[in-house]
């Protein structure tokens, strides 16, 4: 696309006021699209914006009745379309017709002594002032003016838009601005007068479309085509091939924006609120499958998965609680509430150990075993279970040294070393 057309309906905006956005970059809109709010992603309508005046966009370059713009248009449209479709050249810089295109690059540029280069010697050294003053005769009669007036499309809480033009007339003096001092302050966060209910997702109810479609580039296929009456059969056929594959290209944007809605992806899923974040995770692994299923379908694998995961959470849990010496469900169900307990105390609490003081069983501890327990962050009743077990089998014979207490708790084993030198020290243990 050209520079200076309109992003929104693509209308060259050469020559006349324009508004380039601060924020995005190259994005520039015409007058008539910035005042009814006009968005394209990822630009919105609250964004500041700098006003481009027309003055500074008539300056010209070779001859003074073709501005700078206009021969770039001349030269991205003889680029595209050649030098004998003059009428499609015309077209694009819009501006001219197609004798005054064909007669300027006739005489600007193949007649030019330093061909096919135009010759710059009238205008090499000048300054900007004079190259204004060479356009002045010709910029009158263009559309469009410099002294531009700013178009609200917002109504702030208590400004009338008949306010904000008395504002905007009373803050522009007689002299122009530099284009460098017209910067819009935003009004932040304020939504356009007329209603959008644009949804989660980038959707837009209203419209029925999302900003940005699947496949959004698919209309460019059709954007240089165009149905001829010289057109030959072959050509007819191939152009109706084209549409063809275009509107398959609109039924799959169709069948997926139907999927989405029908299934409700926009929104979060209520079935999902009682899961924790690792649950959700797992379920997101199975959206690949969700287009092989029925909503009812991938919503019963989803609460068999769900399931499954609790399950083998449990029985890693019990195994885990059976290694820490519990004997039964309710002692693995205590074991794990404390070491629930024990991992919030952690990360909440600093380095210095834990206050074992309030856990069941700490009557039972010595004072160097809480500090024990409270370095090492075991629970009481877990120490307690550690130091029987731990007991019963050193009683037995079973185990005489460190190394071979390890294999009997699924722990860090300096914690088991610590709990085997307090029994050495209570001489149940040997040295």
């Amino acid at each position: 696309m050209a520079l200076y057309r309109c992003k929104y309906c693509f209308k060259v905006i050469l020559g006349k006021a324009h508004m380039k956005c601060a924020i995005c970059k190259d994005f520039d809109l015409c007058v008539e699209c910035f005042s009814v709010g006009a968005e394209v992603a990822p630009h919105k309508s609250d964004h500041p914006y700098v006003i481009s005046e027309s003055f500074s966009t008539s300056i010209p370059l070779i001859c003074p009745d073709w501005n700078i713009d206009e021969e770039i248009l001349l030269l991205e449209g003889i680029g595209k379309y050649g030098l004998e479709k003059w009428t499609e050249v015309a077209e694009y810089v819009e501006t001219k017709n197609k004798e005054s295109c064909m007669e300027h690059y006739q005489n600007l540029y193949l007649n030019s002594p330093s061909f096919p280069l135009p010759d710059m010697s009238h205008v090499a050294g000048k300054s900007r002032e004079q190259l204004l003053e060479m356009a002045k005769g010709q910029g009158e009669d263009k559309k469009g003016t410099t002294d531009v007036q700013i178009c609200w499309p917002f109504e702030p809480d208590g400004i009338s838009h008949a306010e904000a033009a008395a504002i905007q007339k009373k803050s522009t003096p007689g002299r122009k601005r530099k284009m460098k001092d017209r910067v819009r302050v935003s009004f932040g966060g304020l939504k356009p007068r007329f209603s959008r209910t644009e949804g989660p997702g980038g959707y837009n109810e209203k419209r029925q479309e999302f900003d940005i479609e699947y496949d959004n580039d698919a209309e460019e296929l059709l954007t240089e085509m165009e149905f001829k009456d010289t057109d030959t059969e072959e050509e007819r056929e191939l152009k109706l091939r084209v549409l063809h594959i275009y509107g398959k290209r609109l039924d799959e944007r169709n069948r997926r924006k139907n999927f989405v809605l029908e299934r409700n992806l926009l929104h979060p899923n209520p079935s999902e609120n009682d899961l924790t974040a690792e649950e959700k995770q797992i379920c997101g692994k199975y959206d690949s499958l969700m287009r092989f299923h029925s909503k009812e379908e991938h919503e019963e694998l989803l609460q068999t998965v769900i399931a499954e995961h609790r399950t083998r959470k449990r029985l890693e849990e019990l195994k885990e609680a059976q290694a820490a010496g519990c004997r039964n469900s309710a002692e693995a169900d205590i074991y794990l509430m404390h070491k629930r307990r024990m991992e919030a105390d952690a990360s909440a609490s600093s380095a210095e150990g834990m206050d074992v003081t309030g856990y069941p069983g700490a009557d039972l501890l010595s004072e160097p075993e809480k500090r024990l327990c409270s370095e090492q962050r075991l629970t009481p009743a877990v120490y307690l279970n550690m130091q029987g077990l731990l007991a019963q089998h050193i009683l037995d014979g079973r185990v005489s040294t460190k190394v071979e207490a390890h294999g009997l708790f699924n722990m860090d084993t300096i914690k088991i070393d610590k709990v085997y030198d307090m029994l050495i020290r209570k001489g149940i243990a040997p040295p």
